[in-house]
């Protein structure tokens, strides 16, 4: 069975609309209080430019990408911030002497945990980003800026089964077989596997194809092309953490740093004794299903050439410390160190789905849209009957399948499966949800680490995994390490000033705390989640023998994100962070690898799909991303997202006859 054909056409880089640079406009007004914002909070340095005008033109490019309501959203920040000096100065903010503005901003950005500080965060993070994107700024530094140019791509076959949804300006019906909602692990796999078995397959991917020759590297380009929300989803609790998620053909594959692991033996236990697994959920019995996984992307480990000089530190660190440790295995056979994994691998090294599965799947004969965001799964007496998508240029996609696959994300599918009617049954969808909170620190060396140089994630600490603690790398370039630090004024830009003599290494913790996702604010996901005492103990420790691992190998100062103990740079200043009764909103961090918001499991009552991840109540429906893993992994989870996939179109294969 073959999908209708709309037409010749040939595949752009961009399937959008030109952007609408107006809606990202800041008033005259509004530039002047972000000038005297940014004077106040970023001296020049020796390499650094001090904040200014310049920095407020630059603020109204990066918001050109930007949704409007998050447009909308900076500006309340900033007449919020130049109004709440009328009381206590009686002066508005952009009026007052720079040294008192410069004292007000390093007050409020230093209240970490506070409201006050999370809306300094919140203010500066756009600010930094824009002011440190700065291709002379980067040269100084010996940063790398940009990926190399692409001058001629080829044209491959597969790219005729692409549909860019802003072209199509009329409402179309398709019918085929299986239709796949998400191009990330979960859905590009298991499209893969169907087509491969002959099966009429339609992908419906939210965001665009990017082919490599738009792939600069580049953090600020990247988070509005390659990131939900421009990498801004926050989870509301005790302890606020991004959740960076992709939004793009290759979803969250496309942005992450290439990490591969499967399952270890604890976790799948687990899941057989808590969620009634069947015993095919152990080493052996996925061992089959991680082997065709890891054959089709290339998966070995990382090349020692490319680990840089973070990867040197830290194994010097752990060595003296007696800890085990080594290079990471990864999808990137042919990398060659540029650094960019997060940002989009300008050389396709990396084999995200969009250069592996995806393109594998359209060769075997599946078609794919883009600029396709699915509205509802139609179900018609409790049995999925297709989907019915809002196209990028107004029109309407109704698909008409015999089973439908949602692999949106463990954020978009409980959103879109509610607003379906489906797996509603046991009261769990879009609760469970279960991440992987990651905090991070920096070391500075007399040495040259040179971090922008190399494999952003390629190096591990494996000594404490059994505990549910995962030490890996995760270097950043200058704006991004800008983003990240809680600090303002000198310390900002002396620190950003050193940057050829940082590292960057973090850690993750396999948690117990649960969240829950809902539809937020202009349809984006609204995450609820607090870390359990648990789970920030462990991350308090990790912190500890992460800055000891520093200095063994011969840091300078250790740079911690946490109140009271930002610096530290001796053994005592170790110790004394470890003895301190801190809570979790004194330790900035992020969380990643959202899962288990429609989890597989045997229990109807307890979980929204089975074994086989068709939905409880709702015929030919099957949840194929990371939604379905029952609890949190303790490891990066897309090769067993894939895995599962891979199985999971076995049994709809199957299922259709």
């Amino acid at each position: 069975m073959q999908l209708p054909v709309v037409g010749a056409r040939e595949v752009a880089q961009v399937d959008a609309a030109p952007a609408d640079t107006a809606r990202a406009h800041l008033s005259d007004a509004e530039r002047r209080i972000v000038a005297a914002i940014a004077e106040a909070a970023i001296p020049g340095g020796r390499h650094v430019p001090p904040g200014g005008a310049l920095t407020a033109d630059r603020l109204a490019r990066f918001l050109s990408g930007w949704p409007p309501r998050m447009v909308q959203g900076v500006r309340a920040l900033l007449w919020s911030l130049e109004l709440a000096t009328l009381p206590t100065h009686g002066r508005r903010f952009s009026s007052l002497p720079l040294l008192t503005r410069a004292r007000y901003v390093e007050e409020a950005a230093g209240g970490r945990g506070s409201l006050r500080g999370e809306w300094m965060r919140a203010l500066l993070s756009p600010l930094k980003g824009a002011h440190f994107d700065d291709p002379a700024l980067f040269r100084a530094l010996d940063a790398p800026y940009r990926g190399p140019a692409v001058a001629r791509e080829e044209q491959p076959r597969w790219l005729e089964r692409v549909t860019r949804g802003g072209d199509v300006t009329v409402d179309t019906t398709l019918e085929c077989e299986v239709v796949v909602i998400g191009t990330g692990a979960g859905g590009a796999a298991a499209a893969y596997e169907l087509a491969s078995r002959g099966r009429a397959v339609l992908l419906l991917e939210e965001g665009h194809l990017h082919r490599r020759g738009e792939l600069t590297g580049r953090a600020s380009q990247a988070f509005s092309r390659l990131y939900r929300d421009n990498g801004f989803i926050v989870t509301l609790g005790n302890a606020p953490m991004l959740v960076p998620v992709g939004r793009a053909v290759g979803g969250t594959t496309i942005i992450n740093s290439g990490t591969c692991y499967r399952a270890p033996e604890r976790t799948l236990r687990y899941w057989r004794e808590r969620h009634g697994m069947p015993a095919e959920f152990s080493p052996a019995g996925l061992a089959p299903y991680y082997e065709r996984v890891e054959r089709m992307l290339g998966v070995a480990v990382a090349d020692r050439r490319y680990l840089g000089g973070v990867g040197e530190v830290i194994a010097r660190g752990a060595e003296a410390l007696g800890y085990a440790h080594g290079p990471l295995s990864r999808n990137a056979p042919d990398c060659d160190g540029q650094g960019m994994c997060c940002y989009g691998c300008p050389t396709g090294a990396k084999r995200s789905t969009d250069v592996s599965y995806v393109p594998a799947a359209l060769s075997s004969g599946a078609e794919l849209w883009t600029g396709a965001k699915a509205r509802h799964v139609d179900v018609v007496a409790g049995r999925a009957r297709g989907v019915t998508a809002d196209l990028a240029s107004g029109a309407v996609l109704k698909v008409k399948a015999d089973a439908v696959v949602v692999a949106a994300g463990a954020l978009m599918t409980p959103l879109l499966l509610r607003d379906s009617g489906a797996c509603l049954s046991s009261g769990w969808l879009g609760e469970n949800l279960s991440l992987h909170p990651a905090r991070g620190a920096l070391a500075v060396f007399d040495e040259r680490i040179d971090m922008g140089r190399g494999i952003p994630q390629g190096y591990a600490i494996e000594t404490f995994a059994e505990e549910g603690l995962m030490f890996e790398g995760g270097s950043l370039p200058p704006d991004v390490l800008a983003i990240n630090l809680p600090w303002v004024g000198a310390r900002l830009t002396s620190l950003v000033d050193d940057y050829p003599h940082v590292a960057s290494f973090g850690l993750m913790v396999q948690d117990h705390s649960r969240g829950s996702v809902r539809r937020g604010p202009g349809g984006s996901p609204l995450l609820r989640y607090d870390l359990s005492r648990r789970d920030f103990e462990l991350l308090h420790r990790g912190l500890g023998l992460l800055a000891e691992v520093y200095l063994r190998a011969g840091a300078r100062r250790v740079i911690l994100a946490a109140r009271g103990h930002e610096e530290l740079t001796t053994q005592a200043d170790v110790d004394a962070f470890r003895a301190a009764r801190l809570r979790p909103r004194d330790i900035d961090g992020a969380a990643f690898h959202p899962l288990g918001t429609a989890r597989a499991g045997a229990d109807p009552r307890r979980s929204c799909v089975n074994p086989e991840q068709e939905a409880h109540d709702t015929e030919r429906l099957y949840v194929c991303d990371g939604s379905a893993i029952p609890s949190s992994l303790g490891v990066n989870p897309q090769l067993t997202i894939m895995a599962m996939s891979l199985r999971a179109a076995e049994a709809i294969d199957a299922r259709l006859g």
